[in-house]
């Protein structure tokens, strides 16, 4: 009842909004550029001015649901007059304010409304004029299709049916994650109806692999570590290797899930150096070993079962100091 009584709202505060800048979280994955692309077609139908602006590029294998060329990577001196003129800035799946990187910074400082719409905790609201959070689902796009099929249903098209889709389907792994319900598969059942293939969404998605992703795969296999009797299963993966096989951080994407599927492995964890030195880190969790709490202690956060965490440390310090408490975490479920 309490989110049903944001999301009106919210459909109510847009009836006093002109123009809205979208924004998402730094490295979007489909969840955040397909809650971005839904939202934005949905506003325009309202008659709203609509600019997506997001802290890094749109990942080259979301392209295809940009159709219209709408997400733009942020730059001040010539996206700033943006937030500026902006009656709301919309944060969809950001995870934490920080997050939205350089939009939130501009949001900042010109004192501008922000709203967010997520299901990732969030343990601070008080940026934000209006939070709408759900932590049951699956994702923020099931949000979005939660909020349209009550409040405007003649609105859910064939554009916003294949963003919506692949928002959901990507963050609860093909509907294979613990996070998947019954309601995902009954959204993607209504969606389908709008003429999705969902064999050509699936091949769109997750058959476009580059070779330097495949070469950087073939590294990480060679190069894992083991520890806690086999449950943790770890992989650091340093900037030379990156520029070794011409790989970015969009390559990356998934590894730490599929470190997770080796048998006997319960929690998987990734070690990313960043250009500058820091080092960042992503936890995947099969589900019986809650891991947030680890992101949360070096600053991060995200689900009980996957989460991650930005360290404002070089490798050689964040390695131990993790898998400190990582090892800690493990070892209190034994």
């Amino acid at each position: 009842m309490e989110t049903i009584s944001k999301w009106r709202e919210f459909d109510q505060r847009l009836n006093y909004v002109k123009s809205v800048v979208i924004t998402t979280h730094l490295n979007p994955d489909g969840d955040a550029i397909g809650s971005e692309l839904a939202m934005a077609e949905h506003l325009r139908l309202l008659g709203k001015k609509v600019t997506i602006l997001n802290p890094s590029p749109l990942p080259d294998s979301l392209r295809f649901l940009d159709e219209k060329n709408e997400v733009t990577t942020y730059i001040k001196n010539i996206h700033d007059s943006d937030v500026r003129q902006a009656d709301l800035l919309l944060f969809l799946d950001a995870g934490d304010f920080d997050r939205t990187g350089y939009v939130g910074q501009a949001a900042l400082q010109h004192n501008k409304n922000v709203a967010s719409i997520d299901h990732h905790p969030q343990s601070d609201h008080s940026r934000y004029l209006l939070f709408i959070e759900d932590t049951n689902a699956s994702s923020t796009g099931y949000m979005i299709y939660e909020y349209l099929k009550t409040f405007h249903p003649d609105h859910i098209n064939r554009h916003i049916a294949r963003t919506l889709y692949t928002a959901v389907m990507t963050d609860t792994g093909n509907f294979k994650f613990s996070n998947t319900r019954a309601e995902d598969h009954l959204m993607a059942g209504d969606l389908i109806r709008f003429g999705i293939d969902p064999y050509k969404m699936y091949c769109q998605i997750y058959e476009q692999f580059s070779l330097a992703r495949m070469q950087l795969l073939g590294y990480v296999l060679q190069n894992l570590n083991f520890d806690c009797e086999g449950k943790l299963v770890w992989f650091i993966i340093a900037q030379d290797v990156f520029q070794k096989f011409g790989a970015t951080y969009d390559d990356l994407d998934g590894f730490s899930d599929f470190m997770r599927s080796i048998a006997g492995v319960e929690v998987s964890l990734m070690f990313k150096e960043m250009e500058d030195g820091t080092c960042r880190i992503n936890l995947r969790s099969k589900g019986r070993i809650v891991i947030n709490r680890v992101a949360q202690h070096f600053g991060g956060g995200g689900h009980p079962f996957a989460s991650g965490a930005n360290l404002r440390k070089k490798l050689n310090e964040a390695v131990p100091s993790v898998l400190r408490e990582v090892k800690r975490v493990i070892e209190g479920y034994a």
